[in-house]
Order: C-alpha cells, then sequence, then structure tokens
C-alpha cells in the first residue's frame, strides 16, 4: 500500500508549548494518526494522489500519516492547526488584556462560542457544530465590545478547524470603543 507523510502546524509551536485539551483542560500527547483512503472514495478530493513512487501517480488506496494531539481523558484526536489556532486565541486575549493594562484600563475579555443556530456556548462538544468564536470584552463590570471571528475549515487532508482573528482591525475597534479613539 501506498503511503504519505505529511505535517502541518508551526513545528516550534507543537515542540515548544505545552498543550490542554480544549474540551476538557486534560495535557494532551502526540501521537501518529493513519488514514486509509481509497482514490474512488467520497473524501478522495480532499488528499494529494499525486506522490507515488518514482514521482508518479499513486495508484489504489493510499495511506496517509501524520501526529496529531491525542486526550487520554476524552480521547479526542485534535489536529495541530486545530489546537494551536484555540492556543492563540487565548494569548491574544491575553497580550490584549496586559496592552491595555499598562495603559491603567482593566480589560475582561471572554471567549465564547455560537452554534449554527447562533446559540452561544462556553464549551465546545462537537467542532463541526461551531460557526464563530465571540470575543466580549467588558470594562467596569459591563460589555464595552464585541465581535465575531467565523471558524473556518482548510480544504484539504485532514480539513481542520481555525479561527483567523483580524488583530489590527480588533484593537482599532476596541480603542475606539473603550477610549473614543478614531
Amino acid at each position: 500500500m501506498n503511503k504519505q507523510y505529511y505535517s502541518f502546524g508551526n513545528p516550534f509551536k507543537v515542540r515548544f508549548r505545552k498543550h490542554f485539551c480544549y474540551k476538557c483542560g486534560t495535557r494532551l500527547d502526540v501521537v501518529k494518526h493513519r488514514k486509509v483512503v481509497n482514490p474512488q472514495d467520497e473524501e478522495a478530493v480532499f488528499y494529494d494522489f499525486n506522490f507515488g513512487v518514482d514521482g508518479g501517480v499513486m495508484v489504489g488506496s493510499c495511506e496517509f500519516i501524520h501526529k496529531v494531539f491525542y486526550c487520554p481523558v476524552c480521547s479526542e484526536q485534535i489536529e495541530f492547526v486545530t489546537q494551536l489556532s484555540f492556543e492563540d486565541v487565548e494569548i491574544f486575549i491575553k497580550k490584549i488584556e496586559q496592552k491595555f493594562s499598562k495603559n491603567g484600563i482593566e480589560l475582561e475579555i471572554k471567549k465564547t462560542f455560537e452554534d449554527k443556530k447562533g446559540i452561544a456556548l462556553d464549551k465546545i462538544e462537537h467542532l463541526k457544530d461551531i460557526q464563530c468564536l465571540r470575543l466580549s470584552v467588558y470594562h467596569d463590570g459591563k460589555e464595552v465590545f464585541a465581535d465575531r471571528f467565523p471558524m473556518f475549515r482548510k480544504d484539504d487532508w485532514e480539513r481542520p478547524y481555525y479561527f483567523k482573528i483580524y488583530a489590527k482591525e480588533f484593537i482599532l475597534a476596541l480603542k475606539k470603543s473603550v477610549l473614543g479613539i478614531e
């Protein structure tokens, strides 16, 4: 059987950060994930079968192998891109809170998710049900600003989920809302 090894996600972030499950908070392990895909399968359109022996196209089924995070408690296998996206959101929140705190403005940023029906969720059960991430900013106990960031999904391989946060736009809108700066 043909085999194809691949890797996505920033290798430095994967190697040097401590990773915790977005569902239950347990420390994550790294394991190999294997998936056999036949070119006639419906999901084959997401995989590249062009890396055969001697540069030729693979014929027949192929085993695609890559590493993923694994939660030993909830048995969740999490793609690197997905996990790093969740971690980057947490880092972004801390940086924004610290940036405003240095200027004497104490903010609290709360993270929630919205499902496809628009219902707010504090925790995620299934990634496929999430529509967007919502960041609500509180100052002196009241909400002063909120923004939504859609959840995207890569178009190939294992199709990890991720959030795209436009940091500059968020900060400018937050400054305008909290400080009245244009």
